[in-house]
């Protein structure tokens, strides 16, 4: 188009270019591709054209960190389109609103800001546009907790649209409750699902990066750590974090907590540095726009700090009140399972108020159905022997019930099950008794009560037996769930 009078496909073909640049990641001038787009259009009358370009250069305010400015814009614009009869641009604007709301951590407004453009969509006949929008309101529901809501939403928008890459948004989200909620198969096949119906544009940072998370849980849950820094590594390739760390903040603090996790694990040692090395480059050159995302950076510090042995635990009070005030139950429980777990490994008087907190984690587990965390919390309790108070029950009557424990039938109490587990794993009984807050003469006996009952003279012996038996199936000692 260079050298050509204006018209209107030039601007539409500048627009058009710093939208993709905007998905793809930095390119090379997406600012001023967009503002030349919007010059153009004025000039020629193309109005349509105009508001889509001007959409993008709201939503490239915010990736640079001028969130109020870019936000203020795309309300605006929700105005401006109504009634303009432009079905793209209308769609884009409402859709791209909750995408900044969340984006800036502000996902009650985002899940208010809904259903206008849930009303602008269907009264324009958009169903398939309308979809985007749905996907994005069902993000910010899972981030305010309201997994029930956001799977009725899913749900409900499963009717076979033909622009199926719209759809696929709404099966992402449908693969990351799965994945919260521990329906590991189901989790895995929407994934694929979704990563199928995406085609190319699955390698844009937007897509690539929550592919990787999901794809890390499911990955530490089956005890593969490979496979979980591979995901990490290929979502990097997707390109920098700037403008994306809504995604990658999480990815980064489940993919530490799975090197925490690991810590010690003699088949982890490999390439051990070189993936927590990745993830500390990562994290420092991830933005911190909005105070949501700076809670998520010091989750990460916290995860950190555990991989390498080292328990703060004021990061974790930081994290578990600053979330909680920002409605982000999931990560405020989890930050204080892992506040507790932090004062029970310094002793002294921290016990009563780590009962305290693992009480109000076990709480939010049993209300959002977060299997996995549900799971974690029961651990670290019967590890540290404190009762909690509520019944180990899952939320939701729809979600499987939890696979029945095959060491209870070999006659092994539940203390003696978390020391096998250990020991499968080639634990020492000086690394079993720090992991089981007891002492190492405690360990001791507890190993040797478990080989007398499974008839092995060795721990060896013992570990071959729990894995010929799957008495650890599903899960692994190394790959808790939080």
């Amino acid at each position: 188009m260079r050298g050509l009078p204006p018209s209107a496909v030039h601007a539409d073909v500048l627009a058009t270019t710093a939208a993709w640049e905007m998905l793809e990641g930095p390119g090379a001038d997406p600012v001023s591709a967009a503002e030349r787009a919007v010059e153009l259009a004025r000039l020629v009358g193309a109005e349509d054209v105009e508001v889509n370009a001007l959409i993008t250069l709201a939503c490239l305010r915010v990736q640079a960190g001028q969130t109020d400015r870019g936000v203020a814009e795309l309300y605006a614009l929700c105005e401006r389109v109504r009634g303009m009869g432009a079905p793209l641009a209308s769609s884009r604007a409402h859709g791209n609103l909750l995408h900044v709301l969340e984006a800036a951590g502000r996902s009650r407004e985002a899940v208010e800001a809904a259903p206008a453009g849930i009303a602008e969509t269907r009264a324009l006949g958009l169903a398939d546009n309308g979809r985007f929008i749905l996907g994005n309101l069902a993000e910010s529901l899972i981030s305010l907790g309201e997994w029930d809501r956001a799977r009725t939403i899913v749900e409900e928008s499963r009717d076979g649209g033909r622009l199926f890459r719209h759809q696929a948004w709404i099966e992402l989200r449908a693969a990351q409750l799965a994945a919260l909620r521990g329906e590991w198969e189901e989790a895995g096949r929407l994934l694929e699902l979704a990563r199928s119906a995406m085609g190319p544009i699955a390698r844009q940072p937007q897509h690539a990066v929550p592919f990787a998370e999901i794809e890390v849980r499911l990955a530490a849950v089956r005890g593969r750590f490979d496979r979980a820094r591979a995901a990490v590594a290929r979502a990097r390739e997707s390109g920098p974090p700037l403008g994306f760390e809504q995604y990658w903040w999480p990815l980064l603090a489940r993919a530490a907590a799975a090197e925490a996790d690991l810590r010690g694990l003699p088949a982890a040692a490999a390439g051990r540095e070189e993936s927590l090395e990745l993830l500390r480059a990562t994290a420092r050159e991830t933005p911190r726009p909005a105070p949501v995302w700076h809670l998520w950076s010091r989750t990460v510090d916290g995860e950190l700090a555990r991989a390498r042995g080292r328990y703060d635990p004021g990061v974790w009070e930081e994290a578990a009140s600053g979330f909680t005030a920002l409605e982000r139950p999931y990560p405020a429980a989890l930050a204080r399972c892992r506040w507790a777990e932090t004062l029970l490994v310094g002793g002294g008087d921290g016990r009563e108020e780590a009962a305290r907190l693992l009480d109000s984690a076990h709480g939010t587990a049993v209300r959002l159905g977060a299997r996995p965390l549900l799971e974690e919390v029961e651990l670290l309790a019967r590890r540290a022997g404190i009762p909690l108070d509520r019944p180990g029950r899952c939320g939701p009557a729809d979600l499987p019930p939890a696979p029945r424990d095959p060491a209870l039938e070999l006659g092994l109490t539940r203390r003696e099950r978390e020391v096998l587990r250990l020991v499968a794993a080639g634990r020492s009984n000086r690394a079993i008794a720090e992991a089981l807050f007891i002492s190492p003469k405690t360990a001791s006996v507890h190993v040797s009560n478990i080989l007398a009952k499974l008839e092995v003279s060795s721990r060896g012996e013992a570990a071959a037996v729990a894995h010929r038996l799957r008495l650890f199936a599903g899960t692994a000692e190394h790959a808790p769930t939080g």
